[in-house]
């Protein structure tokens, strides 16, 4: 399959040798090896020294978006659109220097607490056959990167690029799947994503489905409208009939049902009043 992964992309290099040192790039991070650095890629690939694979990384002429474009359309022909959803999440590579882009101290949940950091905010396609990543974005924090040009000219940063919220990045990776014919029933993603209305909206608009984690004190209109309550209100009050076990996917010990309930709420999306096409969906803590 790497190999036809490798002659899917390989026109987008503009040499064989970087092209070939791809290859060897790919299968070092998909190795046993424990710190995927240059050095240890290249000793993975059989290489004296570091400088092909710093080369292809620093210097090597490629198209990153076209690859991403490439990659994309492959994993959508391989996984069908059976059960198709987009899951956006973000996750941290942790970081020693200062140097590399978006690097700074901030929360990251690999390691679960503020750290030494880069993090990315990433897009899967998840069907009945599999997932795989089909998108990504580097997240560059505001005050440190955005107002800061010395810095940015220093970890090679375009001035094209600018500051960008993550639930702004997941808008801007969903929108460029749905605009390439990435067919998806629902778009799923957690609080983060969650509680961004213009992220909702946005979905909205495009009549994508989407189930998207809110806080607690979230704010929902039911009763056609007629109340505002908070969320854990809404759960606090509901009858045990009102609640069903709905399995969430499998676990390392097969199925992990969870009791949830779903209650019709109200939502505005450009000016368009809608009852009873949104549900919030409730999740009980424990079982």
């Amino acid at each position: 399959m790497l190999d036809q992964v490798m002659a899917r992309i390989a026109g987008r290099f503009g040499r064989v040798e970087p092209r070939t040192t791809a290859r060897a790039y790919l299968l070092g991070l998909l190795s046993s090896v424990e710190r995927k650095n240059c050095w240890q890629l290249a000793e993975q690939a059989g290489h004296s020294r570091p400088g092909p694979m710093q080369r292809l990384l620093r210097h090597a002429r490629s198209d990153a978006d076209a690859v991403r474009d490439d990659l994309r359309a492959y994993a959508a022909e391989h996984l069908g659109t059976d059960g198709s959803v987009l899951v956006v999440d973000e996750t941290g590579f942790l970081k020693k220097g200062q140097l590399s882009a978006g690097v700074q101290r901030q929360y990251t949940g690999t390691a679960g607490r503020i750290e030494n950091a880069q993090v990315g905010v990433f897009l899967a396609l998840a069907t009945s056959r599999g997932r795989a990543l089909i998108d990504r974005r580097l997240y560059l924090p505001e005050r440190s990167y955005s107002a800061d040009p010395e810095r940015r000219n220093a970890a090679g940063i375009p001035e094209t690029v600018q500051f960008a919220t993550k639930p702004r990045l997941a808008e801007e990776m969903i929108t460029a799947a749905l605009d390439a014919g990435i067919t998806a029933s629902w778009v799923t993603g957690d609080e983060a994503y969650g509680q961004d209305p213009q992220l909702r909206a946005a979905l909205e608009a495009r009549g994508v489905g989407h189930v998207l984690a809110v806080a607690c004190s979230t704010r929902a209109k039911i009763n056609y409208g007629r109340t505002s309550v908070r969320a854990d209100t809404v759960a606090g009050r509901l009858p045990t009939t009102a609640w069903h076990r709905q399995s969430t996917g499998n676990g390392a010990k097969g199925p992990r049902p969870t009791p949830v309930s779903s209650q019709p709420i109200k939502t505005t999306s450009n000016r368009i009043t809608r009852i009873g096409k949104a549900v919030l969906v409730l999740q009980l803590a424990s079982t």
